[in-house]
């Protein structure tokens, strides 16, 4: 499938430190890495002379490269390099190194050196990460520009070279230190990339228009108590609760109690959705299939399949079902399974979500690469999802002849072409017979979130 074949795409950060023998350095080692590291800036200065931009990092010990010490190199080639473009800075030339004593890489920049270390030191001091970057900038001559202040030490935050001079923590402490700050940035950086493809694929699919019984920019659908100003507010504070599902993805060592940990987190930000919006539910389903998925993007390593993890956090939801009696369902979901022996979300997330691998994205991405819009292509695959998904929604609002109904008028919109006029029109019944297919909004939200969150780990 589309998902499968994407999801083995990972980092180069990833893929080489799995691979990586951790090597300790002694001093000869370190000594020999320095006359390297200064042949390579003599060497860039005499092909380009220009300024350099020389990146290494402060890690204490005898371990200079691991497989954190490298994801945090790799972030600080970002940073400088966002940075370089952000001030239209041409790099004429570099090389990167990298060797078990240590990550570094060396930019030859056409711009003003002083300029270059300003905008250097604010790398360094934006954050806890900037403070184990060692970022020199070297002139055309050879010197090397220095700071005017002192670096604060990593623990105490002394001035450093008081702490060096007294030995005051030991490299062992240091090193410590370093890597609990590098896993700290990084599983934040990871974390709050992935809530913003879940807020922006919310964001994706309220605004998607013209959605049949659903709300859109045009009207309310089938909904009386909301708006798209009601989807909005939701969105904008469920941020916090998809970070926190990834983060509990990043840190779970095994599946073990896992789901339970994302009840608990999504029964508060279903509370926090409810206060948004005046107690209207408008996120309910994306909140549970979301929260999976941000769950499995911060679980997943390398070549591993985001859906397969899903599947494997979801699996005990389904499990619960088959416990299910008239006595003790209390959802409308798990009723619909007693009656009609439906798994509704719970069994679409812990089947790995068919209904978006095999539907949804496919839909969504051939129309992409067609030239459709976000919006067009949005609407082919919510109307693929209702031509083939029983819709827990549409069951619930109107039995098994609706869902009959609402899978005939969109196979017969995907036979004549998806077309705006049809799906007003399609609108316009949806909402005489009070139809609304949330259940399929929700799995296309799901869909933009792959789509989004697959693009950027290519």
């Amino acid at each position: 499938s589309t998902v499968s074949a994407r999801s083995v795409s990972c980092s180069r950060v990833q893929c080489n430190s799995d691979m990586m023998t951790i090597q300790k350095v002694d001093v000869k080692d370190i000594l020999r890495a320095r006359d390297e590291r200064v042949q390579r800036q003599e060497t860039l200065l005499k092909a380009h002379s220009l300024p350099l931009v020389s990146f290494t990092l402060n890690i204490a010990g005898d371990i200079k490269r691991d497989e954190w010490i490298e994801q945090a190199f790799y972030e600080g080639v970002r940073r400088i390099e966002d940075q370089l473009k952000w001030h239209n800075a041409t790099c004429a030339g570099t090389v990167r190194t990298l060797e078990f004593t240590g990550c570094e890489q060396i930019w030859a920049v056409q711009a003003d050196a002083r300029q270059l270390k300003t905008w250097m030191r604010a790398i360094e001091e934006a954050d806890e990460l900037g403070r184990l970057f060692d970022i020199d900038v070297i002139c055309p001559d050879g010197t090397k520009l220095s700071r005017d202040s002192s670096r604060r030490c990593l623990i105490c935050d002394s001035p450093v070279q008081l702490c060096a001079r007294n030995r005051t923590h030991t490299a062992s402490e240091l090193y410590h230190r370093a890597i609990q700050i590098i896993r700290s940035a990084l599983e934040h950086e990871k974390a709050a990339r992935i809530a913003a493809c879940a807020q922006q694929a919310l964001m994706y699919e309220a605004l998607v228009t013209p959605k049949p019984g659903l709300v859109d920019r045009e009207n309310s659908g089938s909904h009386r108590d909301m708006d798209i100003f009601s989807f909005a507010a939701s969105a904008s504070v469920l941020s916090s609760y998809f970070e926190d599902c990834a983060r509990a993805g990043m840190r779970a060592e095994d599946m073990h109690g896992l789901l339970e940990r994302l009840r608990f987190l999504g029964r508060r930000a279903e509370d926090t959705m409810l206060r948004a919006t005046g107690n209207i539910n408008t996120h309910k389903g994306a909140i549970f299939s979301l929260g999976i998925l941000c769950c499995a993007a911060g679980m997943k390593k390398a070549d591993e399949d985001i859906l397969r993890l899903a599947s494997e956090i979801a699996a005990p939801a389904l499990q619960e079902l088959k416990a299910l009696s008239p006595e003790t369902a209390r959802t409308g979901g798990e009723r619909q399974h007693l009656t009609l022996g439906l798994t509704g979300a719970r069994g679409e997330a812990a089947g790995g979500f068919p209904s978006v691998s095999e539907i949804a994205l496919p839909v969504l991405e051939k129309a992409l690469s067609r030239g459709a819009s976000i919006n067009d292509a949005g609407l082919h695959a919510l109307t693929a999802l209702m031509a083939q998904v029983s819709d827990s929604n549409v069951l619930r609002r109107g039995g098994t002849e609706a869902q009959a109904y609402v899978s005939a008028a969109a196979q017969e919109a995907l036979k004549n072409g998806v077309d705006e006029t049809t799906l007003r029109r399609l609108n316009d019944e949806f909402v005489k017979r009070n139809l609304s297919p949330g259940g399929c909004a929700d799995l296309l939200a799901a869909a933009y979130f792959l789509h989004l969150y697959l693009e950027q780990s290519v």
